[in-house]
C-alpha cells in the first residue's frame, strides 16, 4: 500500500512539474521599457586602433589609449615585409614620444620611456618599408600592448594596410 501511495504521489509531482514547464509564459513589454532599452550605450574603455595606412614609403598605425596606461606596444610584422629603415612614434600633437625599440624579423617592441596615459593617442610610423615582391597587397599588423605591472600582452587589434602597386 505504501508503494502505491508513493508511486501515485511521484506521478502526480512529475505530471504537475511537466505541465508547469510546458505552459507558455505571457510576457508583455511596455513602451516605456522599449524606450529605456534603446537608450543603453556601451562604452568600451580599452586601447584601440583608430586608423592605419600608407604615406609614400611610410606605413602608419594610430592607436587611441583608453582605460589604462601602456608601458609598451608590440607590433607583429607581416610576413610580406622585407625590411624597414626606422621607427618614429608621435603623440596627437605631432611631438615625438621617447621610446626604445627592439626589432626582430617577426615583431617590433616599443618600450616607452614614460607610460602613455589614457586619453592620449599615438602614431607609429614604419619608415622606408620594403616588402617582398610576392605576397599580396594587403599587410596585416597585429598590435598588442602591455600595461604597467602586468607581464601578459593585451590585444589591441589588427591594422590593415592596403598597398597599391606603383606604375
Amino acid at each position: 500500500m505504501k508503494g502505491l501511495i508513493f508511486g501515485s504521489l511521484s506521478a502526480l509531482i512529475l505530471t504537475t512539474s511537466a505541465t508547469a514547464l510546458a505552459t507558455p509564459v505571457k510576457y508583455h513589454q511596455s513602451n516605456s521599457d522599449t524606450h529605456t532599452a534603446s537608450q543603453v550605450a556601451f562604452n568600451f574603455n580599452v586601447p584601440h586602433i583608430t586608423n592605419s595606412g600608407v604615406r609614400n614609403d611610410i606605413h602608419f598605425i594610430k592607436v587611441a589609449i583608453e582605460g589604462m596606461s601602456l608601458q609598451n606596444l608590440i607590433i607583429s610584422l607581416p610576413s610580406q615585409m622585407e625590411r624597414f629603415n626606422g621607427v618614429r612614434i608621435t603623440d596627437q600633437s605631432g611631438g615625438e614620444i621617447a621610446a626604445k625599440t627592439e626589432i626582430s624579423k617577426e615583431r617590433l617592441l616599443i618600450t616607452f620611456d614614460q607610460p602613455v596615459v589614457p586619453g592620449s593617442s599615438l602614431e607609429v610610423e614604419l619608415r622606408g618599408v620594403q616588402r617582398k615582391s610576392l605576397g599580396g597587397n594587403v599587410l596585416l599588423y597585429g598590435v598588442s600592448g602591455q600595461r604597467i605591472g602586468l607581464t601578459e600582452e593585451i590585444p589591441i587589434g589588427t591594422a590593415r594596410i592596403d598597398v597599391h602597386e606603383k606604375g
